[in-house]
């Protein structure tokens, strides 16, 4: 590969590196009390019938979701899968 191919290749890589590791989640996560819907920089969390459309931001395997009555930090798990207070919150398909 010629230099030149391999300078203007590395920007690209550092990019989708960067997204890969610092994106945020996407779709659907449910569980027995309800949904989480995760979409570029917000989150529909529907709890027993309802929803409420918030911030939220990823801290490594942290997710803070930024509700007015203060900060909700669920875990990411190994498996994709969410650690929530309502317990285990699975990937839709």
């Amino acid at each position: 590969m010629k230099k030149t191919h391999a300078r203007n290749l590395v920007p690209g890589l550092m990019v989708l590196l960067l997204a890969a590791c610092g994106g945020g989640l996407s779709g659907t996560y449910e569980g027995c009390f309800g949904s989480l819907t995760f979409e570029a920089d917000k989150v529909d969390a529907t709890l027993m019938g309802n929803t409420v459309e918030m911030p939220y931001h990823r801290d490594g395997d942290k997710i803070v979701l930024q509700s007015p009555q203060g900060n909700l930090v669920l875990t990411r798990k190994p498996d994709g899968s969410l650690d929530t207070p309502w317990g285990t919150m699975k990937k839709k398909d």
